[in-house]
């Protein structure tokens, strides 16, 4: 399969050609849980950028060559003998992270400090390729008319701010104020969701003309 790798770390974010495009082989089941998803969307976070140009290196030790990509979504291509919840053709988002389910952590909901978390793209490959391969907790069907290259970037900004979203809105009430500090990939989003869940009054603060005339 075709996989989009990093292979060396750009300072500068200044080469034309950061990733290369190379043949790789294609993910296979191996657990009874696994999922093998073909991506139909892999979104770019600001995440991926920090990672080529090698700011994030100290904190993640990410290997490299390494296929970048954690915002993914697509069509379940094959499933472990164990899955249950989805089925080939099935359009799915895939959560960010992939956990054992079983461990302290994970019962208590706190997938990110699963003892055996692995990040697709983060430090093992993930979804700038045609196949990936996860768990059956990390994927979510989609829902009909949803396309997986729309629903993409969900699987981390969009979570992202529905954590801190859902968390105000839980303490929010009528005539109280929400204020949305920066309108961009996440505040946007986050202001969506803030509208949905409360009745509070929203305000969004942004230095760009053109993110408050988003906002508005």
């Amino acid at each position: 399969m075709r996989a989009a790798r990093l292979h060396e770390y750009d300072e500068t974010l200044s080469r034309t050609e950061v990733l290369r495009l190379e043949e790789v082989p294609e993910p296979k089941i191996e657990e009874p849980d696994d999922v093998i998803v073909r991506i139909g969307g892999a979104g770019l976070c600001r995440s991926d950028l920090h990672i080529i140009e090698g700011s994030l290196r100290a904190q993640l030790n990410t290997p490299l060559p390494i296929t970048l990509g954690h915002e993914n979504a697509g069509w379940v291509d094959a499933v472990g003998e164990m899955v249950r919840t989805v089925k080939p053709g099935d359009p799915v988002i895939v959560h960010l992270v992939v956990t054992d389910g079983v461990c302290a952590a994970c019962r208590r909901g706190e997938d990110m400090h699963c003892v055996s978390l692995k990040f697709p793209g983060i430090d093992t490959d993930g979804g700038f390729a045609e196949f990936l391969r996860v768990k059956e907790r990390s994927v979510l069907k989609l829902p009909a008319g949803l396309e997986p290259k729309d629903a993409a970037p969900y699987a981390d900004a969009g979570l992202t701010s529905y954590r801190a979203a859902r968390r105000a809105a839980a303490i929010l009430r009528p005539g109280m104020t929400a204020v949305v500090i920066g309108f961009g990939g996440l505040g946007h989003v986050g202001a969506q969701i803030l509208r949905a869940l409360c009745a509070a009054r929203i305000v969004i603060v942004d230095v760009s003309s053109a993110a408050l005339e988003l906002a508005s």
